[in-house]
């Protein structure tokens, strides 16, 4: 499940908390524990590793630290969430023989977003999904390639704004360092280097607009903007598979350390990558129970 986000859908059949969640609460060797944050990583002498971790209550103060031990760690906290943990544990020799390609090829999917403004006669409905179930496909263009998501705007109006998520092949890439002042990884992107993705979108909407005699809107981004450029959803990269790990996760340097979220993929996939994370956490468990963990519980 994605959550509350776009795809996201936490009463669906398929969503994990009903396939993979439940699966592993129902083997009784699994417990899920929510307002928990790893601050840091160490490798345990007996072999393993020992993971501080603080609790917190809805507020954000914390009310507990502790130290939890593993013989193999998984991490699965996303591009932000798992290039900080492994950074911070190399920079500050919890964990100094990681790769010096941690931290590194972060990039935001090409994200950018418009939005055209409609004829009064070109109603987009008062009522309308939280989901997009549209796209516009022009990732063939040699030039541009764009995959745009029709992106719904549910206000409970008419608006006539037709919105849109752009995913662009932007060559653009981001690196984190290693903030000891506030113990935290910062991204170094500038918003500079989202302008493949602005002329990307721009090439794909300016054609959509001369054929249906539209314009955009340039009162939804901020400054008269028409393409909003200073975000992501879809960050990826930072311990790029193949770079900081091997071609199935497995942290370099360390055994029993694995990767398995979107901090391992590299670049602009053309889609959302939520399919995209999760295929690639599969196949990359399938490798490593077979090769690392033989003989044990599926």
């Amino acid at each position: 499940s994605a959550g509350r986000a776009l795809q996201g859908n936490n009463y669906g059949k398929k969503s994990v908390d009903k396939t993979y969640l439940a699966a592993a609460v129902g083997t009784g060797n699994v417990t899920i524990e929510t307002m928990q944050r790893v601050v840091g990583v160490r490798s345990d002498p007996g072999g393993g590793y020992v993971l501080t971790v603080q609790t917190s209550d809805v507020t954000g103060r914390v009310t507990q630290v502790r130290e939890l031990g593993c013989r193999q760690l998984f991490l699965g906290a996303g591009s932000l969430g798992t290039t900080e943990i492994l950074l911070r544990a190399r920079e500050t020799g919890t964990l100094p023989g990681l790769s010096d390609r941690v931290g590194l090829g972060w990039g935001h999917n090409g994200n950018v977003m418009t939005a055209r403004a409609n004829h009064l006669w070109d109603t987009v409905g008062a009522n309308q999904a939280t989901m997009p179930a549209m796209g516009i496909d022009d990732w063939d263009n040699a030039a541009h390639p764009v995959f745009a998501e029709i992106a719904p705007l549910p206000m409970g109006l008419e608006h006539w704004i037709s919105m849109y998520l752009a995913i662009t092949k932007n060559p653009e890439r981001g690196h984190f360092a290693y903030d000891a002042a506030s113990d935290s990884a910062r991204l170094k992107w500038t918003r500079d280097q989202n302008t493949p993705s602005v002329d990307a979108a721009k090439c794909l909407f300016d054609r959509i607009n001369r054929r249906n005699f539209t314009v955009y809107r340039h009162d939804l981004f901020g400054d008269n903007k028409a393409f909003a450029d200073n975000f992501t959803y879809h960050p990826l990269g930072g311990c790029v598979l193949g770079q900081a790990t091997d071609a199935y996760g497995r942290a370099k340097g360390y055994q029993g350390l694995y990767v398995v979220d979107g901090s391992l993929v590299p670049g602009s996939l053309g889609v959302n990558p939520f399919l995209t994370i999760t295929a690639l956490a599969e196949r990359n468990m399938a490798r490593v129970l077979a090769e690392d963990l033989p003989g044990q519980a599926r």
